[in-house]
């Protein structure tokens, strides 16, 4: 159960056992003064600069020792939230992209956010807990006895009931209330996210879609806390008055009138200053154990993150040229899910080819095969009789550049953009291919040209951001260009442009899309429907023998209008 937890804190172990032992000795310490303070009550008035001198020694020693302990879990808990994270992001660069859309956005960020910070919770402040919830109320129990056994037995009665108590709120019988309460808040906190992720559509159809989801999860939200409260609000209630200091102290006054004989003054006093420290672990079982638990939940999902099967590249070196790409009985699943069945397709040299279907037909997941973003789970990719995953990782990245749909500039120069696979390329390049993109006018209005800051010296709408993307696709040496939806964000005259550009290249290009223009531009049609592939050919080929194709294109005449 705890092995993730300790695998993870295993180089860290000596650290936190120094931390520990300084914060035991501070707890024991803080204990001086308190024992200092009941005896000044009955100390004559020469012993009080002694008493006095021995609670600044031992605060003294407390604030010293408090201080290197948290100095030293705080170093170590930022070390290994570091250690984690960066573990985290290597991890991201190796994995297949099927598993983001098997876990989705949320399942990575549960670990990279709200895992790394239950693991601080444990490392940063788990000593000091240990040292309040063991150490400190042991010793305090211990003086208590030596002092006075049968008035602790008496005000541990308060305490004992409490612990009972709080037994009977975690028993299985209100684990379901737990279960159905954190379940209303996990959903209320995913829809509120999705709100916060399409503010527009919530503007636009208000108290509809989005809003109407939220608003139905803080309903049950509502429903489920209030059924929550009003099973264990009671016992919740009995257990924080029962470790109440009031209530303690008072516990302690009665306790001492039912004494045989007379309790001596700095003994009361200091079962009063005492009695809380005893209480302590009683106060934190319910978030001591859930910290617990959180950790030890955490680590297991960071450790499976971990040991994801990554992705694995060969060490076969290509020279970028014109070759055969080759689909074999390509199957592709995310669980028992199948995206795509059978694929089998052969992609000549400098062929233009256009991927069609309904959303959902498998056309992206097609394209990060080709671009080996992603291994099938049954067939071969091949490129040039070569299994893609022969080739190594910077061979691949000279054999196929590809295009996403949503492709944002990066935070640097223009120049920087565009040389990112052309590291060697020309000014007089970069100027071209710029100019057929429309693009050189907004360039050459900036006073830095080429070196102008994307997000600092200038900004770029979706469309020019869609088009600069493509620019440094052409730019590089790549004989296969994959493009997901290229002119989805262009106005008609940009996007002729795009498409006349990809058209005249020499060099093999694969497109999804949904514009008409591209369609008769293509050498060949994939059309796909519910991962399967089930017609090719040319524009007019198809249009004549397709219906499926000829359904598509009336839906596109029909958007178009």
């Amino acid at each position: 159960m705890y092995r993730a937890l300790r695998e993870l804190l295993h180089p860290y172990r000596f650290t936190l056992l120094f931390a520990l032992i300084l914060q035991a000795i501070a707890g024991l310490c803080s204990l001086i003064p308190l024992i200092a303070i009941s005896q000044v009550a009955v100390a004559p008035i020469h012993q009080y600069y002694e008493w006095v001198i021995i609670a600044c020694t031992g605060g003294v020693s407390w604030l010293i020792c408090q201080t290197l302990a948290l100095y030293l879990t705080h170093q170590t808990d930022n070390h290994l939230c570091h250690q984690v994270r960066l573990q985290l992001l290597n991890k991201v660069e190796k994995l297949p992209l099927n598993h983001f859309a098997q876990h989705g956005r949320d399942g990575f960020l549960q670990i990279a956010d709200r895992d790394v910070r239950g693991l601080h919770q444990l490392t940063a402040h788990a000593p000091a807990d240990i040292t309040k919830l063991i150490i400190l109320p042991t010793t305090a129990t211990l003086i208590l006895l030596w002092q006075n056994a049968l008035l602790t037995v008496f005000c541990l009665i308060p305490l004992i009931v409490s612990v009972f108590l709080f037994r009977q709120m975690r028993s299985v019988r209100y684990q379901a209330l737990y279960t159905a309460r954190n379940q209303a808040m996990g959903s209320l906190y995913q829809q509120y996210a999705e709100l916060a992720d399409n503010p527009l559509q919530a503007r636009q159809y208000p108290n509809q879609s989005i809003q109407k989801k939220a608003s139905q999860a803080l309903y049950q939200f509502e429903i489920a806390f209030k059924r929550w409260i009003r099973k264990i609000g009671a016992l919740s209630s009995l257990t924080q008055v029962g470790i109440s200091s009031t209530l303690l102290s008072l516990w302690v006054i009665f306790g001492v009138s039912l004494l045989p004989a007379p309790a001596p003054l700095d003994q009361i006093i200091l079962f009063i200053l005492l009695i809380s420290s005893i209480a302590a672990p009683v106060a934190a079982m319910g978030h001591g154990a859930d910290a617990l638990n959180l950790a030890v939940s955490a680590s297991e999902r960071i450790r499976q993150f971990l040991t994801e099967p990554d992705m694995h590249y060969g060490e076969k070196d290509v020279i970028p040229s014109q070759g055969e790409l080759k689909l074999v009985q390509v199957d592709v699943k995310i669980g028992d899910n199948p995206i795509l069945s059978n694929i089998n397709i052969t992609v000549e040299p400098n062929e233009f080819i256009a991927i069609v279907g309904a959303s959902g037909a498998g056309k992206s997941t097609l394209l990060q095969l080709m671009a080996r973003y992603l291994d099938p789970t049954e067939g071969n990719v091949l490129f040039n009789s070569a299994p893609l995953p022969s080739l190594s990782l910077t061979s691949l990245n000279r054999t196929v550049s590809i295009v996403m749909q949503n492709s944002p500039p990066l935070p640097c120069s223009i120049r920087e953009n565009l040389q990112l696979f052309a590291p060697n390329t020309t000014e007089d390049n970069m100027y071209r291919y710029l100019n057929e993109l429309n693009l050189l006018s907004i360039v050459k209005q900036q006073p830095k040209g080429l070196d102008a800051v994307i997000g600092q010296d200038m900004v770029l709408s979706g469309g020019e951001a869609q088009r600069l993307a493509i620019a440094r696709a052409l730019l590089s040496s790549a004989p296969l260009l994959l493009l997901d939806e290229p002119t989805s964000a262009l106005d008609p005259q940009n996007a002729q442009r795009v498409l006349n550009l990809l058209h005249s290249e020499p060099r093999t290009c694969v497109l999804i899309t949904h514009d008409l223009s591209s369609l008769n531009l293509a050498d060949r049609i994939l059309l796909l429907d519910n991962g399967k592939l089930i017609a090719q050919g040319s524009h007019q080929y198809l249009s004549i023998h397709s219906e499926p194709y000829q359904q598509l294109l009336r839906a596109l005449e029909n958007n178009c209008a």
